[in-house]
This record gives structure tokens, C-alpha cells and sequence, in this order.
């Protein structure tokens, strides 16, 4: 799986781990790492520009647990893609990542949980990301595969006019579960957020999506929004949202909303009408309801390998 995606010829930086710490390359001349059987810690200077996305390998062959942290200099503009792989029995990948961004920096960022149809695959990631003063932040996870996944994303606004945009998706067949946390603080005034979620279930799959949104006190100006919907292909699927607002300041902007559904029976009885098959009806109607969630996606190699896994299932 890993390496069609992630072939050791293709242009972009490497830093795998897994429990022997392991690392290619150790260094680069805009990425420097150093990495250990704990994890990775990654420093990238003040007013660098990482063209090509640097790519976090995580390996549960091993049963890998690391701790990473990543320090990202003033201004500087970089691509970050945390990658959970894994195809073995009883693998067991537990992954937290510390990125620290300093004022000014532009960040994209991914969390990307692939693993195989496997009930007895389990894999877990937590990152957290500090945004000082004008920093920007793009974020995305999509997650798929295995028998058990938890993706925890929280995102702490920590300097004025700080932004950051969060999207997840996650799809679910068979009795696959995945839980995905999504917090985001608002901690200084005049910072922006704008959160969506989609979920695709189908089988007796379960997806349980929690979205939080804090507004400190002092944190005056803010502007907040967070959008969960569902797609249920299934009876038998089973999908909780829990979309959380709470705030501790009178001047703010904030709203969100949640919705659970089926497919739309009457844009598939037009589109069957129309001489297309069900499936490929289905296809596209979840081609459509995901949409949103990819043209969040500012990593154009992602977004085009999402679209390939969502159409492989």
C-alpha cells in the first residue's frame, strides 16, 4: 500500500519511523531531523519555503509508538503529511505529533489513517498545533481501514489573527469503527476557524465524530464554524455527532450544525432512470457528498489519492 503511494524515488522528503527508529533521510538541507526508537523531532528554520510535502511514515509492523515533534520557524512555509500505515494481524499504531508554529508560518497539514481491511488492526494519532500571531493552518483527516481507528486533531489559536480551516472524512464499511476528535481553541482575539466533517457508512460499521470549538475568555472577535453531516449507506450503520460550542466572551461570531442521512432516494431514482446503474449511482452521489471535504485539501497529491480510495470502495 505504502509503497505505491510513497515510492523512495519520488521527490518528496522522507522521515519514516517505526519502533526500530528509522529514518530516510535523516537530513536535508531545509529538513533536519533526528529520530530515535521515542520518535521524531523535525526543525525547520525561520523563512524557509519546503516546496515538496514532507512525509511522516508511521509503521505499525511493530506495534509502533512515537512521540514527534515538529518546530516550524517565523514565516516559513511547509506541507506536513502524518501517514498511519498498516497491513499486518494485531498491529497496533499509537502516534502523537507536537507541531509548533511560529508567527507568520503557513501550514498544510494531514493526517492520513489508511489501513486494510482488518478487524484486528488498530491505530491511533493525536497531533496537536500551536499557532502563534498571523500564522495560517490547513488541516486534513481522512481516515480509512482497519478494525479500529481514533484520530485526535486539536488546534490551539494562540496569537491575533491566527486562522486555521479543519476538515475530516472518514468512511466506514463492514464492522469497521473509527472515532475522530476535532477541538479547536481560541485562545488570543481576532482568530478565525471553519471546521466540516463527512462521514460515509455503510455495513454495520460505526463513526463517532466530536467537534469542539472553545472561545476563551479575552478571545474577543472570534470567528468560528463547525459542519457535521453523515451519509448513511446502511440500515445496520450506526453514526454519532457531537458538535460542542462553548464560549466565555459576548463578542464573537460563532454557529454549527449537524445532520445524519440516507442516500437521496429521488436523485437516484432520476439518475437510474436516466439509463445509470445503482452502483454507479451511489458512487456518484458519495463522489458528491465528499466533495467539500477534498477541495479542502490544499496537498494536490491527497486529494487525488483520496479520490482513488473512494472509488476503490
Amino acid at each position: 500500500m505504502a509503497a505505491n503511494f510513497l515510492s523512495s524515488n519520488s521527490p518528496y522528503t522522507f522521515v519514516w519511523h517505526d519502533q526500530a527508529g528509522q529514518a530516510i533521510p535523516a537530513q536535508t538541507a531545509q529538513v533536519k531531523a533526528s529520530v530515535s526508537t521515542a520518535g521524531l523531532t523535525i526543525n525547520i528554520p525561520a523563512d524557509t519555503i519546503v516546496s515538496e510535502p514532507v512525509i511522516l511514515l508511521n509503521s505499525a509492523a511493530q506495534s509502533n509508538k512515537s512521540q514527534n515533534i515538529i518546530n516550524i520557524g517565523q514565516n516559513s512555509q511547509v506541507q506536513i503529511i502524518e501517514y498511519l500505515m498498516s497491513d499486518d494481524n494485531g498491529s497496533n499504531n499509537i502516534v502523537g505529533t507536537d507541531i509548533n508554529c511560529a508567527t507568520g508560518v503557513q501550514l498544510k497539514h494531514c493526517v492520513l489513517q489508511h489501513a486494510s481491511q482488518n478487524s484486528s488492526i488498530a491505530q491511533q494519532s493525536t497531533t496537536h498545533i500551536y499557532q502563534a500571531t498571523d500564522s495560517k493552518v490547513t488541516s486534513n483527516i481522512f481516515s480509512f481501514g482497519g478494525g479500529l481507528s481514533r484520530i485526535e486533531l486539536v488546534i490551539k489559536l494562540q496569537g491575533a489573527n491566527a486562522q486555521c480551516e479543519a476538515s475530516c472524512l472518514a468512511y466506514t464499511i463492514d464492522s469497521e469503527t473509527q472515532n475522530v476528535l476535532l477541538q479547536i481553541d481560541h485562545e488570543h482575539e481576532y482568530c478565525t476557524s471553519k471546521s466540516i466533517s463527512r462521514g460515509i457508512l455503510k455495513g454495520k460499521s460505526i463513526t463517532d465524530f466530536i467537534g469542539r470549538v472553545m472561545v476563551h475568555p479575552g478571545a474577543k472577535k472570534t470567528s468560528a464554524d463547525l459542519q457535521i453531516k453523515n451519509l448513511l449507506c446502511s440500515p445496520t450503520a450506526q453514526a454519532t455527532n457531537k458538535p460542542e460550542l462553548e464560549i466565555y466572551n459576548d463578542d464573537v461570531r460563532c454557529s454549527h450544525g449537524s445532520t445524519t442521512g440516507q442516500l437521496d432516494t429521488q436523485a437516484l431514482f432520476y439518475m437510474r432512470s436516466r439509463g445509470i446503474d445503482e452502483q454507479t449511482a451511489i458512487s456518484m452521489l458519495i463522489a458528491g457528498f465528499v466533495q467539500p471535504v477534498i477541495d479542502c485539501c490544499t496537498i494536490p497529491m491527497i486529494a487525488e489519492y483520496i479520490r482513488n480510495i473512494i472509488a476503490e470502495r
